[in-house]
């Protein structure tokens, strides 16, 4: 089988490229790959003559976006990576293309006899776009939606099948009236020996704390969390909120009183955080498969979020799946897992236990095997 992987991003370089990089070292590992096409890379095992990108034009273009608000830097480097991308394209048995980046691509390559894939990692644009207008609305502040939403539309229109990480997204798909049998739902994955439960030491008093990772945003759900921590109004217990802060003023202006909230900012390594916590809660609006979720499991913490953050936590075992915009729900979850120490401990050994199905080796193998039942039929 002879299989072309495109990623616009770095690959392995953190984010979607880190997702990448696990997807592509399965196909490697099961001698799949052909060719990877990215806009920039890392060096890993995969050897160089079968990468395609283009480097520092690459990395300068992006970190430039960064900065600008109105995301057209950004969506202009997608179309450009996707021109480059559709001259890459030779015969294969199989493109699969990341969502956002690999519209004309996936298009040519399907002239060519291919089948296509369109890799997709969060919620269908459209159903996004009306959950975040209906947040924006109750909030009070403006939303814009995403250059990029209606290029994904035909993206999805255009390949033959989607893998999606979790039934949230399947369930956005079908909201939406996209065909639900060209969706192939694969989980994703987490290092299980870099995130890692630690043995605390007992003698050591501290706060209850309450850990939150990810962007500080309203997509994230936090200000639901905030709210739930206003209810609350603890002491002795601290919540600690590590990420870029993206909340729209008029909610940082409604929340700033609130006590025992330490804003730590981007954490390039959060193991020592999910080490340090007592819970992790991430009360999501929209995801694909929250890759913190994993990553808390795997430091033995109980978690508490929403099926639309596309977890992989069973309800009442590793944690809580609560509904969406419920400050009430979080607050009386937190709650009981701080009043109730046995439940917290039977939880807290079920986390390690349910991550380590997950593990990223574990990802790509099925999503090798996925590829290999498609082509062989």
């Amino acid at each position: 089988m002879r299989v072309i992987y495109s990623n616009g991003a770095r690959f392995a370089g953190g984010g979607i490229g880190n997702t990448a990089y696990h997807a592509v070292r399965g196909l490697h590992r099961h001698q799949q790959l052909y060719k990877l096409l990215c806009g920039s890379y890392r060096p890993t095992e995969i050897p160089s003559p079968q990468i395609r990108s283009l480097r520092y034009l690459s990395r300068v273009w992006r970190k430039t976006a960064v900065y600008d608000k109105s995301g057209w830097l950004d969506y202009q480097y997608r179309r450009f990576y996707d021109r480059w991308a559709t001259q890459q394209i030779e015969p294969v048995d199989v493109y699969i293309g990341w969502s956002g980046y690999n519209l004309r691509s996936l298009q040519k390559a399907r002239t060519l006899g291919a089948i296509t894939i369109l890799d997709r990692a969060l919620a269908h644009p459209a159903y996004l776009d009306k959950l975040l207008c209906l947040e924006s609305q109750q909030w009070k502040f403006p939303y814009r939606p995403a250059r990029t939403n209606f290029l994904v539309q035909q993206e999805i229109a255009s390949a033959d099948y989607v893998f999606v990480p979790s039934p949230f997204v399947h369930h956005t798909f079908q909201s939406e009236g996209e065909d639900t049998q060209k969706l192939i739902t694969l989980p994703f994955g987490v290092d299980t020996d870099r995130f890692q439960p630690v043995p605390q030491n007992q003698s050591t008093t501290k706060p209850f704390t309450v850990l939150f990772v990810g962007h500080i945003s309203v997509r994230k759900g936090v200000p639901h969390l905030l709210a739930a921590w206003e209810l609350l109004n603890w002491s002795q217990a601290e919540l600690l909120m590590a990420g870029v802060v993206t909340l729209p003023a008029e909610i940082q202006h409604r929340y700033r009183h609130l006590n025992n909230i330490r804003y730590l900012g981007h954490v390039s390594d959060p193991a020592p955080l999910f080490q340090q916590a007592d819970v992790f809660v991430f009360p999501s609006l929209a995801e694909g498969s929250a890759l913190v979720t994993y990553e808390a499991l795997a430091c033995s913490l109980p978690v508490i979020t929403t099926f639309n953050a596309g977890s992989v936590v069973q309800d009442g075992i590793e944690g809580f799946i609560i509904p969406t915009q419920d400050a009430q729900a979080i607050a009386e979850k937190l709650s009981c897992l701080r009043a109730d120490d046995k439940l917290r401990q039977q939880m807290t050994m079920a986390a390690r236990l349910r991550a380590e199905q997950f593990h990223w080796n574990t990802y790509g193998d099925r999503f090798a095997q996925s590829l290999a039942t498609l082509v062989t039929g």
